[in-house]
């Protein structure tokens, strides 16, 4: 008998003597029971927890030897000599990972005949360490055996990984099948903006080595990479990590300008676009009324001259313009730009308002260099009267000799540009030919 198993042995037998002692204790007093435990307690605790959750000892069998290991990923095999004792009945079999506490009873064998055990369900790329002991047909047990240490094995990652750039709003991951035919799937990970790998899809077909991620933001550098899973669902190493880059968006129109000056439409104008992958533009339209911008039009990308016709004049408007190419990526817009039509020209100011020879002579001030004519209006009545039209009167000077003594006459003046544009009248004016 060696060493370790005299120790053994020795151990078992002063923790059963002890554990009879505590008995005899207990059939004391109340009083001196309550006294001694408090003692004992703190010396009992190690052979008292032996002897309730272990069976007795049996030193007359003895543990497996030349424990034998053959590892896999979920599954370790062990291999052991036949006990050649016939009081043993069979062999239990105990467990714990590398960094556990406590060793649980995985395995009970029920004939010493059985040479193997196949410990399966494990975690790839785990330490486990394990103990083996017989039993008689009492069940008590023998020894244990010496600690037997096995490691499961990883699987391997996928040897190839690439991920595509310059795809609209998304990317490509492609790697080779991995070798292993055990092998269900795949889970795609890609990394976040904090850091953290998290998972993003599965695919559950070991040939099926391509992934498409979709939805993703213009011109923006992802990372990924790929894990293998077998059917119990365990995972390999890692892939390498790559990284792809989504297409980009267009750079901004340049050069965008709005008229200000025109008759009832504004005109916009920009640079063509010199990426050839530009297919239209879209023109953007905000009132100073609302900072809210709505499309006012698209445009096929040789244009680059736009004619918003608005049907006031002296009216502003913001635009923007956004290049779009052929896979519906815009640009950044432009900065908002202001464009106007032309406003009406200023009123005139009538400075002379006589009669003079039974007729009505009226003179006024240009006040605005577009006037290129004037037209005159004129009333016999301050409320219901018709109303004269005279136009095309080219100088500021105006005679009127259609009056009839006795009546009132109320007189305007409006001046007209060379785009017919009409000023508001001017202050009017009164006037009356005497009996």
């Amino acid at each position: 008998m060696n060493d370790s198993k005299k120790i053994t042995q020795f151990y078992a037998k002063i923790c059963i003597q002890n554990f009879n002692l505590r008995n005899i204790f207990m059939r004391l007093t109340s009083s001196i029971v309550f006294f001694l435990s408090g003692i004992l307690s703190i010396f009992f605790l190690g052979c008292s927890n032996m002897a309730f959750n272990n069976p007795s000892i049996n030193s007359n069998i003895t543990p497996p030897t030349d424990i034998r290991v053959l590892s896999d990923v979920n599954t370790i095999a062990f291999e052991w000599n036949l006990v050649q004792n016939p009081e043993v009945a069979g062999y239990y079999i105990y467990r714990k990972p590398y960094n556990a506490q406590q060793f649980e009873k995985i395995a009970t064998l029920d004939s010493r005949f059985n040479t193997h055990y196949a410990d399966t369900s494990l975690n790839p790329n785990t330490q486990y360490t394990y103990y083996f002991a017989t039993f008689d047909k009492n069940r008590n047990v023998s020894a244990y055996s010496a600690p037997v240490s096995a490691t499961t094995l990883s699987i391997p990652a996928v040897s190839y990984i690439e991920a595509i750039s310059n795809y609209p709003r998304k990317v490509k991951v492609i790697w080779n099948p991995h070798q292993d035919t055990h092998i269900m799937g795949y889970i795609v990970q890609r990394r976040d903006k904090n850091g953290t790998w998290k998972d993003i899809h599965t695919i559950k077909n070991r040939l099926l080595v391509e992934y498409l991620d979709t939805g993703l933001e213009d011109g923006t550098t992802y990372s990924y990479r790929v894990l293998a899973y077998n059917a119990q669902n365990s995972q390999s190493l890692p892939s390498s990590e790559v990284s792809a880059t989504t297409k980009p968006k267009p750079t901004p129109i340049t050069n965008f300008n709005a008229s200000l000056n025109q008759p009832r439409q504004i005109t916009l104008s920009w640079d063509l676009h010199n990426n050839p992958e530009v297919t239209s533009y879209k023109i953007l339209r905000s009132s100073f009324i609302s900072s809210i911008f709505s499309t006012l039009t698209t445009l096929p990308s040789n244009t680059n001259v736009y004619q918003d016709l608005i049907k006031k004049d002296g009216e502003s408007y913001q635009y923007k313009i956004v290049a779009v190419d052929k896979d519906g990526i815009e640009s950044l817009e432009s900065t908002p730009i202001t464009g106007a039509t032309l406003g009406i020209p200023n009123s005139p100011n009538i400075t002379y308002a006589r009669i003079e020879n039974n007729s009505v002579v009226l003179k006024w001030i240009p006040t605005d260099t577009r006037a290129v004519e004037y037209v005159v209006y004129k009333k016999d009545s301050a409320f219901f009267g018709e109303t004269l039209r005279y136009n095309k009167v080219l100088t500021p000077e105006f005679i009127d000799h259609e009056i009839n003594p006795g009546d009132k006459y109320y007189y305007r003046v409006s001046a007209i540009d060379e785009n017919g544009l009409e000023s508001k009248p001017s202050q009017e004016v009164t006037l009356s030919l005497p009996k």
